[in-house]
């Protein structure tokens, strides 16, 4: 808890690979657009049968045309969304020289540093916590994340992410 939690900061080195990157792309794609969006696709299904049965009685309107673009546009939503997100965090990857970062919590903060710069995020400012093999998913956004990994991480740390995950959960 809060209390037992380090005053002064502790870090940890957090090696990042390729497929932990990708992994947390693929991750966050099939949960966040797949999984939670199940009435999008519920309706964009029945968009499309709708679509399909204006085809085939004949109907060559306006309207077979916007009920066809209905049907289709999460399907692009979802490739929009896993364009922008791998170019942002295998880029952000791909743009490290040396995949490595210091990483370091205390009781109210979690500092990121890099050889592409720093960030220090309050822990209040945690929206979601993931958890995967061999890494975390942490959320300051339902849209934005950061990926921690596990090997080497301090107990810490990790004892905070998992109350973290239960507080949110």
């Amino acid at each position: 808890m809060m209390d037992s939690f380090p005053t002064s900061p502790i870090s940890y080195r957090a090696h990042y690979t390729p497929e932990m990157v990708r992994d947390a792309v693929k991750t966050y794609v099939r949960r966040r657009l797949f999984a939670e969006q199940k009435g999008l696709w519920i309706a964009a299904g029945a968009m499309a049968v709708f679509f399909i049965w204006l085809l085939w009685s004949g109907q060559r309107d306006w309207l077979t045309g916007i009920v066809g673009a209905a049907a289709i546009l999460p399907v692009l939503l979802v490739i929009l969304g896993w364009r922008a997100h791998n170019a942002n965090t295998v880029g952000r990857f791909s743009r490290m020289k040396v995949p490595v970062a210091e990483i370091a919590f205390d009781a109210t903060t979690l500092s990121f540093t890099s050889d592409l710069g720093s960030a220090q995020v309050p822990w209040s400012q945690l929206t979601e916590v993931w958890q995967r093999p061999g890494y975390w998913m942490i959320f300051f956004d339902k849209n934005q994340f950061n990926v921690l990994p596990d090997d080497d991480m301090p107990e810490g740390l990790r004892q905070k992410l998992r109350d973290k995950l239960r507080a949110l959960n």
